[in-house]
């Protein structure tokens, strides 16, 4: 008997939700709205964030480690330092890194060098630079190679006149332009040519000092101060510090633990609506105790009425989760032109999540509306089955 009841409880389940059409339809539309603002409020808290985060690499480093003879341009340094011969040992980048509040470490190796293009010969700074700790560079990348950054490529200023896929000649070497940055105002910055510590290495470098590093770029995190990080090291007596300026720090610290609490306030708002949809399936339960005591009476099973339950609250979170998501969309079609028109005019672009983020935010909703759905109607309704037929059927709606 138990193979006809599988199909059975869908169909019962529907039939007991036209019965209150309004109500079954006010239902699947909250559960729509509830799950649409969710999905749109992740997606778009993705993007921004990843935004965020270009936005906050965009300004530079807090800290600049330079070895103690070196003449550093303040400006300049936030982003990278100048060519010098006076270099720094690449592990005391990872004696740094240790350090309390430090955040993130990028070294950088600094040369100057001829270069030739289109036939001329001119003077270029060369920056060596680690992809994988790198912080000040990439974020500025305004376009690329559709394939990844590999040894012999060559990212250039914005300044620069060659174009994606060209040949440079560097070091007598030929390496690929694989992507262009953004014009920073900062001169040697977007005059200069940047590329891996592995292809700098390889190249015919005058002074060219593998392991080694022109200047140590620190980020610190959130909460801590510059005086603290510059105090652990005065213990080091041939580098001097230099710092930016104090209220880019402060905003870039604020703004990342605002993100942070945003995200936790959002967590506070779906356990609140979990609650209230228990209190919800609570109420219906309590209406239709006179119809649990009857089909008690006729002989159903306690796991047979919770089921029937179960598969009603299935049906309403499953269609307000697909409505939810179409709204969702509709929600992000309508945020994009504005959202990223705003972040354009703070020359910040927008990032949106790509298609597998918003499929896993997606699938997350689902399963979240229809997991608060089942979980809020289990509890109650298997308290009251609990019960006598004859006291159900006595105490309707207490």
């Amino acid at each position: 008997m138990r193979a006809p009841l599988i199909g059975v409880m869908p169909r019962l389940a529907w039939q007991n939700l036209g019965r209150r059409p309004t109500r079954t339809t006010l239902m699947i539309t909250a559960v729509a709205l509830g799950c649409g603002a969710v999905f749109a409020t992740l997606s778009i808290a993705c993007g921004i964030q990843a935004s965020m985060s270009m936005g906050f690499s965009r300004m530079g480093a807090d800290l600049a480690v330079v070895p103690r003879d070196t003449l550093v341009n303040l400006t300049s340094a936030l982003l990278t330092a100048e060519p010098t011969p006076h270099t720094l040992d690449l592990a005391l980048a990872e004696e740094v890194a240790t350090i309390p509040g430090v955040r993130q470490v990028a070294p950088q190796r600094l040369h100057r060098l001829n270069s030739t293009s289109a036939g001329h010969s001119h003077e270029v700074h060369l920056v060596a630079f680690d992809p994988a700790r790198d912080f000040t560079v990439q974020p500025w990348i305004r376009s690329r190679l559709p394939r990844e950054l590999r040894d012999g490529d060559v990212l250039i200023g914005g300044r620069c006149e060659e174009v994606l896929g060209e040949k440079v000649a560097l070091g007598g070497h030929s390496l690929t332009v694989y992507g262009k940055l953004e014009r920073t105002g900062v001169g040697p910055f977007d005059s200069a040519y940047f590329t891996t510590f592995s292809t700098a290495d390889s190249l015919n470098l005058p002074l060219n000092k593998p392991a080694q590093a022109s200047t140590l770029l620190i980020q610190l995190g959130i909460g801590a101060r510059p005086e603290q990080v510059r105090f652990a090291l005065a213990r080091y007596p041939d580098i001097k510090v230099t710092a930016g300026g104090s209220l880019l720090t402060s905003v870039r610290q604020g703004l990342s633990a605002q993100v942070g609490s945003v995200a936790a306030f959002t967590a506070l708002l779906l356990l609140g609506a979990a609650l209230l949809v228990a209190v919800l399936f609570s109420a219906i339960v309590a209406e239709r105790r006179r119809e649990i005591g009857l089909l008690r009476s006729l002989g159903a099973s306690r796991l047979q009425i919770v089921r029937l339950f179960i598969t009603e609250a299935g049906l309403i979170t499953g269609l307000g989760a697909a409505g939810g998501l179409v709204l969702g969309i509709g929600l992000l079609l309508a945020f994009q032109r504005s959202l990223g028109y705003w972040f354009a005019t703070v020359d910040v672009p927008l990032v949106w999540p790509s298609a597998e983020t918003l499929a896993a935010i997606a699938s997350a909703c689902v399963l979240a509306a229809i997991g608060i759905g089942l979980g809020g109607a289990f509890l109650p309704v298997w308290r009251t089955a609990k019960l006598e037929p004859y006291a159900l059927m006595q105490s309707e709606g207490k």
